[in-house]
Formats: C-alpha cells, sequence, structure tokens
C-alpha cells in the first residue's frame, strides 16, 4: 500500500466521522386517559440516557414510543438500559420507524410492541463516528518512524480489538434484555450503509416483540 492510499485512507475516515453528527434527541410528553406518553424521536448521541432518566423520574411513564433512524449505538444502549431499570414499555406505532441505535433502545421495554406499519431497523455498527478510534488511527498514520506494513499491521489489530470490544458489548445487552441471539445472524450480516427491517415473524422469532397487537 503506498502513501498515497494511505492519505485517502485517512481522509475516508475523518470524513465518515464528520458525516455521522447527529441531532440530539428529543423528548415529548402526551397525556392520555391512560396514562402519560413518552416520544423519543431524532438521533440518540451521548448523554440522552441523562435526559431519558430525568423525564422518567417526574412523573410515571405508561409508554415510550420511539421514532428515529439511530445515532451513537452506545447511547442507545444507555437508553435501553434506563428504560429497563424504570420497567416501561416500548412501541413503535403505525408509520413510524426505529432503526440502528434506535433498536438497541427499543429493547429496553419490558413489554415490546410493533403496529401495523411501524418498521424496526438493524444494521452492523460502524466505528467511524467514534473520535477515539479515528484519533488512534490518526496517531498511527501519522508515525513516521514505522514502515507502511507496520502501521497496516497496527490498524488491524485495532479493528480487530474495537470489532470485539463491541461484538461483546452488543450481545451481553441484547442477552440481558431477552432476545435470541440468533438475531445477531441479521445484524452482523447488514452492512452499516443498508438496513435490514424486520419482518413480522423475525421480530416475533427473536423476542424482539413480545406482545401481539
Amino acid at each position: 500500500m503506498d502513501r498515497s492510499l494511505i492519505r485517502l485512507f485517512a481522509s475516508l475516515v475523518v470524513l465518515f466521522a464528520l458525516t455521522s453528527v447527529a441531532h440530539a434527541l428529543q423528548l415529548d410528553r402526551t397525556t392520555t386517559k391512560q396514562g402519560t406518553i413518552l416520544t423519543l424521536s431524532g438521533e440518540f448521541v451521548t448523554g440522552d440516557a441523562n435526559k431519558v432518566l430525568d423525564a422518567l423520574s417526574r412523573e410515571p411513564i405508561m409508554e415510550v414510543r420511539l421514532h428515529s433512524p439511530g445515532g451513537n449505538m452506545k447511547a442507545g444502549i444507555d437508553v435501553g438500559v434506563t428504560l429497563r431499570a424504570a420497567q416501561v414499555a416500548t412501541r413503535i406505532t403505525s408509520g413510524r420507524e426505529c432503526a440502528s441505535a434506535c433498536f438497541f433502545a427499543f429493547l429496553g421495554g419490558v413489554l415490546r410492541s410493533v403496529d401495523g406499519t411501524g418498521r424496526l431497523g438493524v444494521h452492523m455498527h460502524s466505528a467511524a463516528g467514534n473520535d477515539e478510534y479515528v484519533a488512534k488511527l490518526r496517531q498511527i498514520l501519522n508515525e513516521r518512524r514505522m514502515s507502511v506494513d507496520d502501521r497496516i499491521r497496527l490498524i488491524v489489530l485495532l479493528n480487530e480489538q474495537m470489532s470485539a470490544r463491541v461484538a461483546g458489548m452488543i450481545a451481553t445487552y441484547v442477552v440481558r434484555m431477552g432476545v435470541a441471539v440468533e438475531v445477531f445472524d441479521t445484524l452482523f450480516a447488514t452492512s452499516h450503509l443498508d438496513i435490514h427491517w424486520l419482518s413480522e415473524q423475525e421480530m416475533r422469532r427473536f423476542n424482539v416483540v413480545n406482545v401481539v397487537g
């Protein structure tokens, strides 16, 4: 691999990081005769779990509805853990979509349902938006005292370490939420640039939904 390709790779890493900037999650309350509904919309970013916890602490929440294209995967998991601790139900209503990081937040519901034309999507996680990871790559690429081959080997090692850490985090969380590990086959087989929308049969088979409307 020559220097021009190394520079191209670094540029692509930075480009993906810049294009992954997310808009913070929006929280909206709706009061009904049955109780208060909390709706989460927008993209998940670091710190959203604290906002959700604050909202859940103010008053009893009957149900949490989600509508989001994704965002930061770890932030989605943190929100899911917060929802599970509060023992609330999660729901995707007809015409709404919940994908990527939102999928993990949705799993936090003790009761999980997807209405009619609601959609739930999964794909493989990408580290392109991880600032720490990009910084480490940049450090390796700028280490001119090392040969190109040695820098490539370090990048491979870093990728393997990152992949193992993320896979372990996802596996631990998904199993803890009571979802079948078979969902990994679909999740990890789908490129980060694509979305696999789970069918009704898949959601039931994987125990992603546990309430049938």
